[in-house]
């Protein structure tokens, strides 16, 4: 018999929810290598870079997909990017540049890696790839932005379409104007059914990359 999956967006109480943001990182971790796992020696800093600023900051602007009590998908955004990064930036990234100067992800090449993008010692950020009049109109035109990632056993079920309908209501809710996002080549099909347009794509580190924009 097939799962029975529903939708649940996380409470404002991260510690009420503690065990399903345990699960979302694990699976942010499982699919964080263009839908397939990352080495398990990066795991405990992946998870702080892509994971924890959304349960710090936005907890209520993310859902997560449940098969059985299972997290099967999650999609993380938050409706003011621009407020998101200074947030984030004060939070979550200094801190961890902090850890990272004392040696706490030494054997995780990437954490060295991440400090010099964020100190803009080295230009290979995804995002800053893309021309600056790009960079400033998806945050003023699209203010909202989504990451999403769903366990291979459960893509193509319609599980990506209902996390993403539900943070796009409550956008509407919020009356905010717009979303955007950033993804490899691969989910540009599927965000274009869902009504996103594609407004620019760049090579970075030798992959394609895609902005994504959907008016709500």
């Amino acid at each position: 018999m097939a799962s029975i999956i529903s939708i649940k967006k996380i409470s404002q109480d991260r510690h009420a929810d503690r065990l399903i943001w345990t699960a979302l990182g694990e699976l942010c971790c499982c699919t964080g290598n263009d839908g397939a796992p990352i080495p398990i020696e990066r795991w405990e800093l992946f998870e702080r870079i892509w994971i924890e600023p959304y349960r710090e900051l936005t907890p209520d602007s993310c859902y997560v997909a449940l098969a059985d009590r299972r997290v099967v998908g999650y999609l993380t955004g938050c409706p003011d990017t621009a407020r998101f990064a200074r947030q984030c930036f004060v939070r979550c990234t200094l801190p961890l540049l902090w850890q990272i100067a004392f040696g706490r992800y030494r054997r995780d090449a990437y954490g060295k890696r991440f400090a010099r993008q964020v100190l803009r010692l080295e230009n290979s950020s995804v995002v800053r790839s893309f021309p600056r009049s790009i960079r400033r109109r998806l945050p003023r035109d699209f203010p909202a932005h989504l990451h999403m990632n769903v366990d291979a056993d459960f893509r193509r079920t319609g599980v990506g379409a209902r996390l993403i309908n539900q943070f796009v209501e409550d956008l509407r809710q919020r009356q905010v104007s717009g979303v955007h996002l950033f993804c490899g080549a691969g989910p540009v099909p599927f965000y274009k059914r869902m009504g996103f347009d594609e407004v620019a794509m760049v090579s970075a580190r030798g992959n394609p990359v895609h902005a994504m924009v959907l008016r709500v």
